[in-house]
C-alpha cells in the first residue's frame, strides 16, 4: 500500500497499462488508460441495474403482449411476454394483483419506467447463477477445449439440480476451490431472496447488487490493471481482502489518496465527464465527431476538420475514419449509449478501405460488455449498429432538462398576429412615416360597418390627426393683385377674338394696370408710400416701345393645324394674280 498526499494524474509509461479510480464518497468509479476514461461506473438513482423486487401485476395488455408491474417507484415496470417464464398466452401466465419476483434489466430513462424480467441472474466473480434456466454454458472467450471441458465438469459436480450456471472468462485457470466458493456465495444470495419474498409484502426490494467497490473490482479488474486508487481507508481494506480472495494481488498496487481536492478532480475524471456531455468530440489529428442523441436513435457524424497532413484525399479519409472508429467505441462505453446507432463515416470510394473500416470497428467494440451488433456499410457510407441499453446514460445522470425549453433547444415565441387597426392609429403612423392613407379607408370600410362601437371611440383621434396634418402643411399665399389680373384676363378674352386683338389687349392691360410689387401680410405695418407723378408723354412712349417689342419678339404660337382647304385656296389666288400681272405687261 502507498499513501499519496499530493497526487497528480500522470500517464503511465506503458500505454496499455490501466488503472482503476474508485471514489466511494461520490459513488463513481472509472477505468482509465493514461488520461482517458474507458468506462464509468455510477451508482446513483432509486432503481439500479440488477435489483430484485417483489412486485404486483397492475395491468395485463394482450394488445401489446406485455404487462405493467408495481415495483414501489413512481413509474411502473414494463414486463414483456418474452421475459415471463412458462408456456402459453400472457393472460394464462399473469393476472392482476399477482405477486412476482422480478429483476431490473434496464434502468428507467426519460419518461419510461424500468424494464424487468422474471428470469433472475446473480453475477459472481467467476460464475453467473441462473436459478430458472437449468444447464451449463461456458464463455466463448475461453478458446482452449481442454480448459472448457475442465471447468464444465467442475461446475457440473458442484451445482444443485435444476439450477443453471454460466462460466465467465475470469474462471479460466482458477482452481476448483475458488469456483466452489464463488458458487456457494451465489446460492446463499438466492436462498435469501426466496425467504424474503415469502415474508415481505409487495412492492418491496429483495436484493441489490453489491456496492460500487465490489462491482468495479469484479467487472473492471483484469491483468492489464496495474493500480487501484481509492479515497477512504475502509475502501482500501476491502480492496485488499477482495484481491487476496480472488488471488489477484500479485502485480496490482493499491493506493490511498489523501489530497485536498476530490479524487475525481485530481485524476482528471471530471474533465472526461464534462467532455462526454458535449455533442462535439475533438480527435487528436484535427478531425471531430458530432454525437446527437434522440428518443429513437443516436446519430454520429464523422468530419475531417483540420486534418490535411496526408498526401491524397483517399488517404486522409481513411486515416480520419480509422481514428474515428476507436473514438466512437470509447464514447459509446463512456456515455453508455444504447439502442439504435447510426454512424455517418466520410464517403470512401475504395472497397478495400470500406472493408478495413468494418474490420477495425468489429475489433474496437469486441471488449464492450453491452454486446453491440454491427450491420452492413450502406452505399451512402452509413453504418447501422445496436447496443444493449442497460443503465442510464451519462447525460441523464449529470444533466437536467432546461426548465424553459424542456430539452428542445429553443423557445417558441408568442404569436403576435396583426389585429384590425383603428383608422386614427393608422393615420397617426402615416403622418409620422409619410405613408398613403387613402388605401386604408377602402380596406377598412367593412370593418367600420361591422363594428359601430369601435368607430365611436375612433372619432377623437381622427380630429386630432387632421389638425396635426393641417398644422404641418405649409401655407401658400399669393399676391392678391396678381390673382385679380389673371381673372380679368380670363373674362376679357372671348372665343371669337383674333390673335391681333388678343395681343392688343395684352399690351393695353400691361400699360394701364399696375401690379403691386409687394404683398402685405397681417403682421406687417402699413406705411404710406407717395409716388412721384409720371408724365403722360413718357407713358405713351413706353407704350409705343412695348408695342413694337411685342410685335417683333412675341409671335403667336400655332395652336391648331391649318386647314388644308384654305391653304389650297390661297395658293390658287396667288397663282392667278401672277398670271394677270404677266398678261397686263404683255
Amino acid at each position: 500500500m502507498k499513501d499519496r498526499k499530493n497526487f497528480t494524474a500522470k500517464p503511465q509509461q506503458n500505454s496499455t497499462s490501466q488503472k482503476i479510480v474508485i471514489a466511494e464518497r461520490d459513488n463513481i468509479g472509472a477505468l482509465m488508460q493514461g488520461d482517458k476514461v474507458l468506462d464509468l461506473y455510477i451508482n446513483r438513482g432509486e432503481v439500479l441495474l440488477g435489483d430484485v423486487y417483489l412486485a404486483t401485476v397492475q395491468n395485463v395488455l394482450p394488445s401489446i403482449d406485455a404487462a405493467f408491474v408495481d415495483v414501489g417507484v413512481d413509474k411502473m415496470g414494463f414486463l414483456h411476454a418474452q421475459d415471463v417464464m412458462g408456456k402459453g398466452a400472457l393472460k394464462d401466465k399473469l393476472s392482476p394483483n399477482q405477486k412476482l419476483v422480478v429483476q431490473v434489466v434496464k434502468e428507467p430513462t426519460g419518461h419510461k419506467g424500468p424494464r424487468v424480467t422474471t428470469e433472475i441472474s446473480l453475477p459472481g466473480r467467476f460464475l453467473v447463477l441462473m436459478p430458472s434456466e437449468p444447464g451449463i454454458n461456458v464463455s466463448r472467450k475461453i478458446e482452449s477445449s481442454k480448459e472448457r471441458a475442465r471447468l464444465k465438469s467442475i461446475v457440473n459436480l458442484l451445482k444443485p439440480v435444476g439450477v443453471g450456471v454460466i462460466i465467465r472468462t475470469e474462471a479460466e485457470g482458477q482452481s476448483e476451490a475458488d469456483i466452489q466458493e464463488d458458487l456457494e456465495i451465489l446460492l446463499e444470495k438466492w436462498n435469501n431472496i426466496i425467504t424474503a419474498s415469502e415474508s415481505l409484502t409487495p412492492p418491496n426490494l429483495l436484493y441489490r447488487d453489491q456496492d460500487l467497490l465490489y462491482r468495479v473490482i469484479r467487472e473492471a479488474c483484469s491483468e492489464e490493471v496495474s493500480e487501484i486508487i481509492v479515497d477512504t481507508a475502509f475502501a482500501l481494506n476491502r480492496v485488499q481482502t477482495l484481491l487476496q480472495t480472488w488471488h489477484m494481488n500479485k502485480n496490482i498496487q493499491v493506493t490511498l489518496y489523501k489530497g485536498n481536492d476530490p479524487l475525481l478532480i485530481a485524476t482528471n475524471v471530471h474533465k472526461e465527464i464534462r467532455a462526454a456531455l458535449n455533442m462535439k468530440v475533438n480527435m487528436p489529428s484535427g478531425g471531430y465527431l458530432f454525437i446527437q442523441q434522440t428518443e429513437a436513435l443516436t446519430v454520429i457524424d464523422v468530419n475531417s476538420g483540420k486534418f490535411v497532413s496526408s498526401a491524397t484525399q483517399d488517404e486522409t479519409i481513411l486515416k480520419t475514419n480509422l481514428e474515428a472508429v476507436h473514438e466512437i467505441a470509447r464514447q459509446l462505453r463512456l456515455r453508455n449509449i444504447g439502442g439504435m446507432i447510426i454512424i455517418d463515416f466520410i464517403d470512401m470510394t475504395s472497397r478495400v478501405d470500406k472493408l478495413a473500416i468494418m474490420e477495425e470497428l468489429e475489433l474496437a467494440i469486441e471488449s464492450d460488455k453491452a454486446k453491440p451488433q454491427v450491420g452492413q456499410l450502406s452505399d451512402l457510407g452509413l453504418v447501422e449498429m445496436t447496443r444493449h441499453r442497460q443503465g442510464q446514460s451519462i447525460s441523464e445522470v449529470f444533466a437536467k432538462k432546461c426548465p424553459h425549453c424542456h430539452g428542445e433547444g429553443f423557445i417558441v415565441e408568442e404569436f403576435k398576429f396583426a389585429s384590425p387597426v383603428a383608422e386614427g392609429e393608422y393615420r397617426a403612423k402615416a403622418a409620422k412615416m409619410k405613408l398613403p392613407v387613402s388605401g386604408f379607408k377602402k380596406n377598412n370600410n367593412k370593418f367600420q360597418n361591422n363594428n359601430g362601437q369601435n368607430n365611436e371611440n375612433q372619432t377623437q383621434p381622427k380630429v386630432s390627426v387632421q389638425e396635426q396634418q393641417a398644422e404641418q402643411l405649409p401655407v401658400i399665399t399669393e399676391n392678391p393683385s396678381v390673382e385679380a389680373v389673371k381673372e380679368t384676363k380670363k373674362r376679357g378674352r372671348k372665343k371669337g377674338s383674333t390673335k391681333k386683338e388678343l395681343n392688343k389687349q395684352d399690351i393695353e392691360e400691361k400699360s394701364t394696370i399696375e401690379v403691386a410689387e409687394t404683398m402685405i401680410t397681417p403682421k406687417d405695418e402699413i406705411v404710406p408710400v407717395i409716388n412721384k407723378p409720371v408724365e403722360i408723354e413718357q407713358v405713351e412712349e413706353t407704350v409705343s416701345d412695348k408695342k413694337v417689342e411685342t410685335q417683333t419678339e412675341e409671335k403667336p404660337k400655332k395652336s391648331r393645324r391649318p386647314n388644308r382647304g384654305g391653304a389650297k385656296q390661297k395658293r390658287q389666288t396667288k397663282g392667278k394674280k401672277v398670271k394677270e400681272e404677266n398678261f397686263e405687261e404683255n
